[in-house]
Formats: C-alpha cells, sequence, structure tokens
C-alpha cells in the first residue's frame, strides 16, 4: 500500500465464535403392526423387510423383558420412531410366522454332552458303604438295620420299587434340577444301591446306599436327558436286568448369539446376527427373538428352527449391542405364565465412520501437509484399511491396515491446494508379478478401491502462505529475473508464495503489468488484486463503492484475471493522507460486497480490523443487515503492525486483529516496509483466500 505513516495499536482482544449447524434428512417409512399374538396365531410376517420401532420392547406384547427395556408397548407406540432397517440375510429366506426379515435353520442337533452332578445346596452326601467308589454322589437320609431282615428278600432287587421325579423339568442353561428317587428298599445291611443314570449319555449321575430315598443336582448345558432310577449293586455303567424306575425327561434350554463377519462395516450396510438355540423352538412352543439393546428395540423373532439369522442396518456410525432371548410364546402373550425366559450372550455390531484433519507442518525451509485419518473403531480385527487420497482419486502414501489412525506426510503446494477425504476400504490386494510389472504397478497412481464402507468429508487445508505487497512493480522481465522479485527472494530467504499488487494506476504506484503477470506465473506464484484508483476519503455510500467495483472489476477482466478469484478495495486508515477514511459506512461495506459479486470476483477489505474501530463497526452493522457478506467476502488486516526483522522462515503466528462479528479473516499485513531495499511489506494468508494464480 502507499506509504500511510505509523499505525496505531489496539490492545482490545475479541473472541470470535464461529457455529456451524449440519442439517440431516430424515428418512419416513411405513410402519406395520401385525395382530395380537396367541399361542395358536403367532404375530404373522408381512414384509421381507421393515424399519424397525421401539414397539417391540417387551416381546411380541410386550410381556418379556430385557435389561434397559422397560417401555410398555403403549407408550412405544405413542413415540414410535424409525430408527433402523431389517432385512434377510442373503441367500436367506423367510421364516414362516416370524418376523420380519427373519431367516430360520434347523440344523441336526448333537448328542448331548454329560452334565455335572453334585449333592444338592443344604444337603450332605449320602455316607458310602463297602467301598463304593467317589462318583457316587447323593443325599439321602439314613436308615438304620431292620432288626429282622430276610436274607432272601435283602438279596433280591427285583422285589423293590423305585421312584423317580424331577424338582423342574425345563430349566434354562446351567441350572440345575434335584433328582430324587424313592424305594420300598430299606438298605441296612443289604450290598443294593439307588443309582441314577442319565440315559442320554449313559453316564452315572449320582447314588445312595443304606438308604430308602436319594437325591441328586445335575446340571447341563444343552438337550433333552433321559434319567432313571434303579435298585443295583454299585456299578458305574447302567445295569441290565435290575429294578428300574420310571424314566424322567429333563430339557435344557439355552440361546446363543453369532455376529457375521464382517462385525464392522459402512452405516446403510448390513451385518448378520445368529441366533442358536439348543432345540427346535417350534416343536416346544418358545420362540427365539433378538433385540438390539442399544437402540431399545426388539429386531426381529423365529417361531421355528434351531437357529434365527437376520441383517441390521443402522444408517449412521455407531456400534449396536445385540442379545437374543428364548421366550415361550404362551409367557409372551400372558407374562404371568411360569414358563422361563433366557437371554444369549452379548455381541456388538459396528456401522463405521471416517475423519480427516489436515495441518500445515514444515520442515526445513519446506512446508507440508500432513494429513491424519481417524476411523470410528480398531480395524485390527477386520478386513478393512484406512487410506487417504486427494480430490483427483490417488492414493497419497499408501493405505494403513489395522490400525484405527493412519497418518500421511504430503508436499504442501500454494497454487494447487486439492482438497483430501478418508476412506475405510478393503485391504488392497497386491498380485504377484514380475519385479518389472510390479515396479510399474507400484510407481502408477493408485485409485480409490470400489469396496468403501466409509468415507470422510473433502478437507482442504488451510496453509499459511507467506507474501508481499508493493507500490512498485515487482519485475520488467517476464522471467521475473530482475527488479523487486529476486530482491525478495535474496532479502527474505525464500520465494514468495504470492504478491499484492494495485490493479490500475494509482497516485504513485503503477498498475499491474503483463510482465508481473508472465513473471508470477513462470514462477508458480499467486497475485493478490488491490483497487484503490479513487480518493482514498470517499469510503461512504453504496453507489460510491458500487463504482469502484466496476472500475475493479473491469480492470481485473481486462488482465485476464478469471472470476472466481478475490479483488481487495483498499481501505486506509484515517489520519493525514487520508482524512476521512474513518467515515467507512455500512452501505460502502455492502457496495463493494455487491458490486464484486455480481460481477462474479470475491469481495476483499484490506482495512483495520480491530474490534469496535471505524471500519470494525461498519462492517459488522453491514453483516448484521446482510449476512451473506461474511459468507461471501474476506478480511485482509493491518493490524497488528509489528517491528522486527522478520523473513519467510521467521515470519510470526499468523493473528490478525479480530473483528468482532462474523468474518473470514483470511490475510495479514503482520509489518509495514521500512523504506528500504526491497520496499516491500510482509504479508499472511490463509489458503483458502482466493488468490490469482496466472
Amino acid at each position: 500500500m502507499f506509504s500511510r505513516g505509523h499505525k496505531a495499536r489496539s490492545l482490545g482482544v475479541v473472541l470470535l465464535a464461529v457455529i456451524s449447524v449440519a442439517t440431516q434428512m430424515v428418512a419416513l417409512a411405513a410402519l406395520s403392526v401385525a395382530a395380537p399374538t396367541t399361542e395358536s396365531n403367532p404375530v404373522q410376517a408381512t414384509m421381507a423387510s421393515a424399519l424397525l420401532s421401539g414397539i417391540g420392547c417387551g416381546g411380541v406384547a410386550g410381556g418379556s423383558s430385557l435389561p434397559g427395556c422397560q417401555a410398555t408397548a403403549t407408550e412405544n407406540l405413542a413415540g414410535a420412531q424409525l430408527i433402523e432397517h431389517v432385512e434377510l440375510p442373503r441367500g436367506g429366506s423367510q421364516c414362516p410366522d416370524s418376523g420380519a426379515g427373519a431367516a430360520c435353520g434347523s440344523p441336526r442337533l448333537a448328542v448331548p454332552d454329560p452334565g455335572v452332578a453334585s449333592v444338592p445346596a443344604g444337603h450332605q452326601q449320602c455316607p458310602l458303604v463297602g467301598g463304593a467308589g467317589p462318583n457316587l454322589l447323593g443325599s439321602c437320609d439314613p436308615e438304620q438295620p431292620s432288626a429282622a431282615t430276610d436274607p432272601s428278600v435283602a438279596t433280591t432287587p427285583s422285589a423293590y420299587e423305585v421312584d423317580l421325579s424331577a424338582s423342574a423339568t425345563t430349566l434354562a442353561t446351567g441350572n440345575a434340577t434335584v433328582l430324587q428317587a424313592t424305594t420300598t428298599l430299606t438298605s441296612g445291611s443289604s450290598p443294593f444301591a439307588i443309582e441314577i443314570f442319565d440315559l442320554t449319555t449313559s453316564t452315572l449321575v449320582g447314588g445312595c446306599m443304606q438308604a430308602s430315598n436319594c437325591k441328586v443336582a445335575y446340571t447341563a448345558a444343552a438337550g433333552v436327558h433321559a434319567f432313571a432310577a434303579y435298585i443295583t449293586a454299585p456299578t458305574e455303567s447302567v445295569p441290565d436286568g435290575a429294578t428300574k424306575s420310571n424314566q424322567v425327561m429333563v430339557r435344557w434350554l439355552g440361546i446363543s448369539l453369532a455376529v457375521g463377519d464382517p462385525a464392522a462395516v459402512g452405516p446403510g450396510k448390513p451385518i448378520n446376527f445368529i441366533a442358536t438355540a439348543t432345540e427346535d423352538v417350534g416343536a416346544i412352543g418358545y420362540m427365539i427373538e433378538i433385540y438390539d439393546l442399544t437402540a431399545g428395540a426388539r429386531v426381529t423373532y423365529c417361531t421355528h428352527g434351531t437357529t434365527c439369522a437376520t441383517a441390521l442396518t443402522v444408517p449412521e456410525a455407531s456400534t449396536h449391542t445385540v442379545v437374543a432371548a428364548l421366550t415361550s410364546i404362551a409367557r409372551a402373550a400372558r407374562p404371568t405364565s411360569k414358563a422361563i425366559h433366557m437371554d444369549s450372550n452379548h455381541v456388538t455390531g459396528t456401522w463405521l465412520s471416517v475423519s480427516l484433519e489436515a495441518n500445515q507442518t514444515q520442515q526445513s525451509s519446506a512446508a507440508y501437509i500432513r494429513l491424519t485419518a481417524t476411523a470410528s473403531a480398531d480395524l485390527s480385527t477386520t478386513k478393512w484399511s484406512l487410506a487417504i487420497y486427494d480430490d483427483r482419486g490417488i492414493l497419497m502414501g499408501s493405505a494403513c491396515t489395522s490400525v484405527s489412525i493412519c497418518t500421511v506426510t504430503v508436499p504442501a503446494a500454494s497454487e494447487d491446494n486439492h482438497a483430501f477425504y478418508a476412506v475405510i476400504q478393503s485391504v488392497p490386494a497386491v498380485a504377484s508379478t514380475s519385479p518389472l510389472v510390479r515396479g510399474i504397478i507400484q510407481k502408477a497412481p493408485k485409485q480409490a478401491s470400489a469396496d468403501i464402507q466409509a468415507r470422510s468429508g473433502p478437507v482442504k487445508p488451510k496453509l499459511l502462505l507467506w507474501g508481499v505487497d508493493s507500490c512498485k512493480s515487482f519485475t520488467q522481465d517476464p522471467a521475473g529475473a530482475s527488479g523487486l522479485y529476486p530482491q525478495v527472494v535474496s532479502a527474505y530467504h525464500g520465494a514468495p508464495d504470492f504478491w499484492g499488487r494495485y490493479l490500475t494506476n494509482t497516485y504513485y504506484c503503477p498498475a499491474l503489468s503483463a510482465a508481473e503477470i508472465a513473471a508470477a506465473q513462470t514462477h508458480h506464484m499467486g497475485i493478490l488484486p488491490i483497487y484503490n484508483d479513487y480518493d482514498c476519503s470517499a469510503v461512504r455510500g453504496y453507489q460510491t463503492a458500487g463504482g469502484y467495483a466496476a472500475a475493479a472489476a473491469a480492470a481485473a477482466a481486462a488482465d485476464g484475471i478469471p472470476q472466481g478469484r478475490g479483488i481487495a478495495i483498499d481501505i486506509e486508515p484515517g489520519g493525514e493522507a487520508c482524512p476521512g477514511a474513518d467515515g467507512v459506512d455500512p452501505l460502502f461495506v455492502q457496495g463493494w460486497h455487491d458490486g464484486i459479486t455480481q460481477r462474479g470476483y470475491v469481495p476483499i477489505f484490506y482495512a483495520n480490523s480491530t474490534a469496535y474501530l471505524a471500519f470494525a463497526q461498519a462492517y459488522c452493522a453491514a453483516v448484521g443487515a446482510h449476512p451473506e457478506i461474511a459468507t461471501d467476502s474476506y478480511l485482509w488486516s493491518f493490524e497488528p503492525s509489528l517491528l522486527g526483522a522478520y523473513s519467510k522462515p521467521t515470519a510470526p503466528r499468523f493473528a490478525p486483529n479480530i473483528i468482532g462479528c462474523s468474518a473470514q479473516h483470511a490475510a495479514w499485513q503482520y509489518e509495514l516496509s521500512s523504506g528500504s531495499n526491497p520496499d516491500v511489506d510482509q504479508d499472511e494468508a490463509l489458503s483458502s483466500l482466493p488468490l490469482w494464480f496466472p
């Protein structure tokens, strides 16, 4: 800028907070509600896929509750919200008489494993007699030998009867039933014992001697077990020909849940969940239910088969905990039913997201961009990788596998400031081939994978550019080999990223020339166009600013500056040189904004951005009336103006004075020219400033 003397410094500090509000689209879908469930008429499935609501929190009719699932069906209906999508797993068929998106199956069940016997809680083990083995577990009420025992009867077990009962015949996995055998035998000195066997697995459960009764607690993992009691000499094998009781059938019901592979996918993609019961639920009056505990809703259910599978899709990045339940249909319809209810293990499904940060770093004399992609979950147990691409789809560095954070450093380029995005994608497969072909493949630009699970928004790094502005031309040589340009490179230890120059002839300053434009192109340097062909005190009124905008846009077009680039209006401080500059008003700010934007360029205000001073008051008043001024335009502040011997490597941290209202502070003239060679002011600008790179 032309010399304006020493500028007053402002000590005020104002914090500017800019709040961005993001909106989301909400999809609506029809909600299908089935008829009430009864034992003879389970809920009928009406769709192969459906949007879930929070209606099924407590089973078919709200009867069976799960932890954290306390709302009633009526309450859920009152505030039903569409929360997620369920569908059949790929290749699955709809399970009859079951929930939407449920596929059932009945694979052959394995023979149950033997259970674990123990003395019932609170009881003592029956005494062992005559060398009976350690496996003869049982509790009894010991009896004294009869005073007159007929030896022939005592040695004939068939003369006695034995009866067997169970405290419970349907239990959840891991729970115990107490088997009790009762006989007319009074053991006394008899060589016989009461022994109870698991006939399904042909294993001894327990037994008692010197007693007419025997109790054994028994726990099994799964399946239906048949039990019988015998009057027999002590043995660990099912005896032949011994007195045998009635058979007692005891059923242990269990439910487990597994998550399919992959268990982590992108939003809007399905994850399979497979529940497995220990029996075909259709044969025993039960159903398999699958609940999303995170959403507080039932996902689906199956009334047939031993397996129930579904594919759950969640629209947003999140982790959901899912559980399966085994519920009696009678209990679901009548909550007071005595039928058991059990829950499976918990599993999780993760819908991934990825974010990207881009920060400028300095290594020696070169600027770099540090790109950091962060996944919302650890990818080490998945088949996914993290990768970063530029807006041309070219991979930056290499994809990172088995991590949740991936960092890549790339050179910064002020004139070609690409946007970047991060993705979660499948791990790239590298084909084995000859060294020559492999070398060619490795050097070729890598394009984004087709199997992308999640993608971040584009991030365009805000690089901090160093530059200068001058009244004088920076060269008369299209190659830039003479004049101010080489002097600046030498004196300030680096080439400027941009140069501020006047578009038109002013009192003492020549307009930007064709030679300067050519030199800027040669050296990949940006130009910051400035308009100042006017009375610097005449900064009032909409029409005044509109006239300046028309002249500035015409000069820019004549120089070949394309639309979309910025043009700065020079608003000097009030003083001897520009006594009326402190009279700048909101209409002038609005007039420059409107006149420049209407002609396809971007308005920039070169001014004192210190809060509450003349320009700040005018600008903030204009923004208050027309908020688009803040989003459409940029500020180039000349305050604070520093004193010191700065250069490109030692330039200060970007810290222009904050204006006190919504604004884009994008450039800072931090030091005025001292008047010596090279006669330039030093500046910093964010790469978001729309400079012109010829």
